[in-house]
């Protein structure tokens, strides 16, 4: 808890160590009185960067924190002084429940206090198959895109074939064409 530096009438009700902010991920925390995202830094993990969001300082609009769930898992938070800030989650619906605890809090509801419902580390994991994934993609989708023309040969008229743009020599006379 040394890293929150939590004031002696803050609590914590949420926290998520897998939250991407501002390109970096790290821990979020939502207490009664601040949305705080703390990343890591150094060999040891043991240097923190800390940005500290008050949570009185969110936009409301008609009695609901002026925030937006995005499709992917993104939650997007206005503040008074116009600013948006932008927190991705692994998982949409930890996101709503994050939004949905806020609301609560600025209204002045009771909050359930929990542990975060995503499992530790699916978010690099689902962040590195997406990736692979998306290689993959761009890799098939070259090759699908590769067209195979068939033509005659310039010398012999006997019929030629292979990829669009390459060359090919003809088997029977030997000439190279492109295609």
């Amino acid at each position: 808890m040394d890293k929150y530096n939590l004031q002696s009438n803050e609590m914590v009700i949420l926290l998520n160590e897998e939250v991407e902010h501002g390109g970096k991920s790290g821990e979020l925390v939502l207490t009664n009185l601040n949305l705080i995202h703390i990343v890591s830094k150094g060999v040891f993990k043991t240097t923190y960067v800390i940005q500290r969001y008050s949570i009185r300082d969110i936009r409301l609009v008609n009695v609901k924190a002026q925030a937006i769930l995005g499709k992917d898992g993104d939650l997007d938070i206005y503040f008074m002084t116009g600013t948006r800030k932008s927190f991705e989650f692994y998982n949409k619906r930890e996101s709503a429940f994050w939004l949905e605890s806020i609301n609560k809090i600025l209204v002045g509801e009771q909050v359930e206090i929990t542990k975060s419902r995503v499992i530790p580390g699916t978010y690099y994991i689902a962040r590195t198959l997406k990736g692979t994934i998306d290689t993959f993609k761009g890799v098939f989708k070259e090759k699908i895109e590769e067209q195979i023309v068939a033509g005659n040969c310039g010398s012999c008229g006997a019929t030629v074939s292979g990829k669009k743009g390459d060359v090919t020599r003809c088997q029977y006379c030997d000439c190279d064409q492109q295609l």
